[in-house]
């Protein structure tokens, strides 16, 4: 697992997600005028909870002498929304939707950045020997 508690893993598992789930709304946008264009999506909180909620997953070990612990193997998914057409020509895209979502992830990207900044900061702490 490294030098670093698993908090630094899973908010940067976190803010990659983040980040492809705002390249994906961009990409909705950019098309939102493409006939036959299909929005798509991420899908990564159900798939985490699946995992979790699995007793077998385990960390791979290299040696026989490692700590046996958790991990969550999971990567999240890109999917097309195939359900729905909103115009004449097969495009999906709702300009609105996408536009909240791209905010509401921001924003979400934004306390991720936050928290991460706050577990570096306690790791400072540690080194600078600073109460």
């Amino acid at each position: 697992m490294g030098i670093f508690n698993s908090n630094f893993y899973t908010l940067k598992a976190a803010m990659d997600v983040s980040m492809l789930r705002q390249e994906i709304h961009a990409q909705n946008l950019a098309n939102a005028e493409t006939p036959g264009y299909k929005r798509r999506y991420v899908v990564f909180e159900s798939i985490l909870q699946k995992v979790m909620n699995e007793k077998n997953v385990k960390l791979n070990t290299t040696n026989p002498k490692h700590i046996k612990l958790y991990q969550t193997p999971v990567k999240p998914t890109v999917m097309r929304d195939m359900s729905t057409s909103y115009r004449n020509d097969g495009n999906n895209v709702d300009v609105d939707v996408e536009v909240v979502e791209m905010v509401k992830n921001g924003l979400k990207y934004q306390v991720l950045t936050r928290l991460m900044s706050m577990n570096i900061d306690r790791y400072n702490t540690v080194l600078r020997g600073v109460r």
